[in-house]
């Protein structure tokens, strides 16, 4: 997700709240990457809290991704 750097930490809360397992993978400027449990968490889910959170502050770009053989392979 990213936003302007004012509000990383209210992404980290809305991560937070979505799953406590929640893995931050990085931060730059604004836009953070987080991992997050299958078995925690319901797409739908993670929707509903993205749009919460455009209501409270600027979504500049948001985005899931499923594992990729790759990354599997990476951190193996």
């Amino acid at each position: 997700m990213t936003t302007s750097s004012d509000h990383e930490k209210d992404v980290e809360n809305m991560v937070q709240q979505l799953t406590p397992n929640a893995n931050k993978i990085y931060r730059l400027f604004g836009t953070q990457k987080f991992e997050l449990p299958k078995d925690d968490v319901k797409i739908a889910n993670v929707f509903e809290a993205v749009e919460v959170a455009k209501r409270n502050f600027t979504v500049f770009a948001w985005g899931l991704a499923d594992t990729t053989l790759e990354d599997v392979f990476i951190k193996v």
